[in-house]
């Protein structure tokens, strides 16, 4: 996209939600207000940003996925996975489990599900 293509901009514009962080702010217990002074910004302009009225900044993002613990990507609503990058970056660097999730996201549906199924499994015995 160019920097100078309105309607690229507008239609990017147009996918960002910002669901996911009044999401991640009610099921960890925060307030809008903790989350602003964590982030250096004011609650007003974080209910900016949960009503799509406004579009945080790089910085921004960035202050509030450090403060949240999630990546940015989660809080742009572009996934539904809130995994923190520096949690991310481990996982890249553990070439064994890197290679398990790239084998497992690659199954079919049905035996995604077995084998998280079998994952819980092990978890709870």
């Amino acid at each position: 996209m160019r920097i100078n293509d309105k309607e690229n901009y507008e239609n990017i514009r147009s996918k960002i939600t910002m669901k996911n962080l009044k999401s991640i702010i009610e099921n960890n217990g925060y307030s809008v207000v903790k989350v602003a002074m964590n982030s250096k910004i004011s609650d007003s302009t974080v209910n900016a940003y949960i009503n799509g009225q406004k579009i945080p900044s790089v910085p921004t993002l960035i202050s509030m996925g450090d403060y949240l613990n999630c990546n940015l990507d989660y809080l742009l609503d572009r996934t539904n996975n809130p995994i923190n990058v520096n949690d991310l970056n481990k996982i890249n660097t553990d070439k064994e489990l890197s290679e398990l999730i790239q084998i497992i996201s690659s199954l079919p549906k049905e035996k995604r599900q077995l084998v998280i199924a079998y994952v819980k499994g092990i978890l709870n015995s």
